[in-house]
């Protein structure tokens, strides 16, 4: 099921124009997925794996909401066509990197990351960011370029 329409932003952008791009931003948003796969493999044995699917959610992303101090998105978890078996688990590792431009012009960046599974619904908190030392290679998402998700919450 998709949770997005090709509807088009000009008439939502009228009503938020702070998703209009403008050289000035003061803020960027990278989005980077891993998905850790692991496969009970015929001996019954555990082993790890770790596909970076980067690409496919930043292409799925979709607005749902957004405001002068939110910008909520979602976005659409891709199969895995190379998956050869169901996996005995599977985690989807997200990692969301916020920049802001500071003072001099440079970029300062803040990455949390979460890990989720992707079938389940809940909160999923970030972890420590000390306790992460790979993240997923993150994509610039550009916002104002997003469609709307059918669900989206237009005021």
């Amino acid at each position: 099921m998709s949770c997005y329409s090709r509807k088009t932003l000009l008439d939502y952008q009228e009503k938020h124009p702070e998703l209009i791009r403008s050289d000035k931003a003061a803020h960027r948003l990278g989005i980077g997925a891993h998905r850790i796969a692991i496969p009970l493999h015929s001996r019954g044995t555990l082993r790890e794996r770790k596909d970076v699917i980067s690409d496919e959610i930043t292409a799925s992303l979709r607005i749902v909401q957004t405001g002068p101090d939110r910008l909520v998105l979602c976005l659409q978890y891709p199969v895995d066509p190379d998956s050869e078996l169901t996996p005995a688990s599977e985690t989807l590792e997200l990692a969301v990197c916020i920049q802001t431009l500071n003072a001099k012009g440079g970029w300062e960046s803040l990455t949390d990351v979460i890990r989720l599974n992707p079938r389940a619904e809940g909160r999923f908190p970030s972890l420590p960011r000390q306790s992460v030392t790979e993240h997923p290679p993150s994509l610039l998402v550009e916002t104002h370029l997003l469609e709307l998700a059918d669900h989206a919450h237009q005021d």
